[in-house]
């Protein structure tokens, strides 16, 4: 007997739903919390839609305030989540959600690590797709550091050495976190300083000797760009014109934002915080060495902000986890790996191909072992469900319950090592037809054993189910809101 029977029991003998039937909305004003306030975090291995989440959470507030702020404080180019508003459909990377909603203002923390061409690229993707205009006000912590070409660059080159990075985007993002321990940052501040160029020479001097010592030539490395085609690094002089061309841009939109910081979060302006990449992700509770190099968790909110923001005050922190099943890319080995036939079926349906990279991800079972890891390490107190349209009525949906090393029973722990030398057990839970709830907007209209799922799967996880998302458009979707 597995420790969820009796949870079983109840939702699928019984059919308590544990509440979710009230429509009972969740308490956005609780005693001891700053008021209208929600971070979201990806709960399981990255790409589980946090853009999408944070997107109608921005638009909710809207409705009811007329206004919010957006704050991003993780991650940089290698984030990639897809937005729908209206008949706007874009991919974002380091912008927020709230971009393309009036009335919302982006901030762009400290902890974040931007490539300035690929953010200029971005916002000019925006003004395209909204007719010429950027509906948000973006705001970027001065002290934010800058991830340049020539961190893609040694990325590179380091790659051609060391297999430790086989599971990264390529977009630089560790080695301008490194530069932060090295104690040598380029921060916005600096490319925005009258002096830029002198500090920005300085840099690229120093990775072209660093890369020389990797055996190859910073001018010729190739590096990403956001569109198009990868470039090389080119000289110090077309170095710095590129970035010349971006600090006009970006000039405008730097700010010392701590007091603004703490005047909002003083006054009653309803806040979204937006995490990058995922918990599973994270440097201390990822699969090393597939994690990435920024704090994934809530409590990066705190360092990012500058101690304005306790993350505990936060009214709602809630985790977007994919209903029926999680996806993953890179080297990592989880033991609840799908059978390529239905994972491939799952991957054309739900676009299971990244959003940055375009790699096609790995898709495995819903892992109970992991998922409740992950929630407790990262102090979740909510979930969101998304893709509940993805199931199959001839198939049911298994579950991983439990791990066995031998006849021993064993929890989850993020060690590629020890995930090698355990079995996972599965129950089957009965399944629905995916297309046939695809909009529905009332928790009383989804199938019976949708419903039940819900129950169950918010309940394995000792958390309150803030929204299931049953198509890609924001009303398709069931709110306690």
């Amino acid at each position: 007997m597995h420790a969820f029977t009796k949870l079983y029991q109840q939702v699928y003998r019984d059919n308590l739903l544990f509440g979710l039937d009230t429509a009972t909305p969740l308490n956005l004003v609780p005693a001891g919390k700053r008021a209208n306030s929600v971070a979201v975090v990806g709960g399981a291995l990255g790409d589980e839609g946090k853009g999408r989440v944070t997107d109608e959470l921005t638009a909710h507030f809207l409705k009811t305030h007329g206004e919010v702020i957006h704050y991003r404080d993780n991650g940089g180019a290698n984030a990639g989540h897809t937005v729908v508003v209206g008949k706007i459909k874009i991919a974002l990377h380091q912008l927020g959600s709230g971009i393309l909603q009036k009335g919302c203002t982006i901030v762009l923390g400290k902890e974040m690590v931007l490539h300035p061409e690929d953010l200029v690229t971005e916002l000019e993707m925006v003004k395209t797709a909204t007719g010429g205009t950027i509906p948000a006000q973006v705001l970027i912590d001065e002290q934010t550091v800058l991830s340049l070409d020539t961190h893609r660059a040694f990325e590179a080159a380091l790659k051609n050495r060391e297999a430790g990075g086989k599971g990264s985007t390529g977009r630089g993002i560790a080695p301008a976190y490194a530069d932060v321990l090295y104690r040598h940052p380029v921060r916005i501040r600096d490319l925005t300083a009258q002096n830029w160029r002198k500090k920005l020479v300085k840099h690229y001097q120093l990775y072209a000797d660093l890369i020389d010592g990797l055996g190859s030539t910073l001018s010729e490395q190739l590096v990403p760009r956001l569109i198009g085609e990868n470039i090389a690094v080119g000289s110090e002089k077309e170095f710095l014109a590129r970035l010349e061309q971006a600090r006009e841009t970006l000039l405008p939109l730097c700010a010392d934002v701590h007091e603004f910081l703490k005047t909002a979060w003083s006054g009653t302006t309803p806040f979204v915080f937006e995490k990058a990449q995922a918990l599973g992700l994270d440097l201390r509770w990822g699969v090393y060495p597939d994690v990435t190099a920024s704090n994934c968790g809530f409590d990066g909110i705190l360092s990012s902000t500058e101690g304005v923001v306790n993350p505990q005050a936060i009214a709602l922190k809630a985790a977007t986890l994919k209903a029926t099943y999680t996806s993953s890319v890179g080297s990592r080995q989880m033991p609840t790996v799908m059978d390529e036939k239905l994972a491939h079926r799952i991957r054309e349906d739900a676009n299971e191909y990244g959003a940055t990279t375009k790699r096609p991800r790995d898709i495995i079972h819903i892992d109970l072992p992991m998922l409740s890891f992950l929630c407790r390490v990262g102090g979740v107190e909510q979930l969101v469900l998304t893709h509940l349209d993805i199931a199959y009525p001839e198939v049911p949906i298994k579950v991983c319950v439990a791990y066995k090393q031998g006849k021993k029973t064993v929890g989850y722990r993020p060690d590629q090592e020890f995930l090698n030398t355990v079995t996972p057990e599965y129950i089957e839970l009965p399944s629905w037809d995916g297309k046939a709830l695809v909009g529905v907007s009332e928790f009383a209209k989804l199938p019976q054993a949708a419903q039940q799922y819900c129950a169950f799967i918010s309940q394995a996880l000792e958390t309150e189910l803030l929204m299931v998302t049953t198509g890609a458009k924001r009303r398709e979707a069931v709110r306690w809101l």
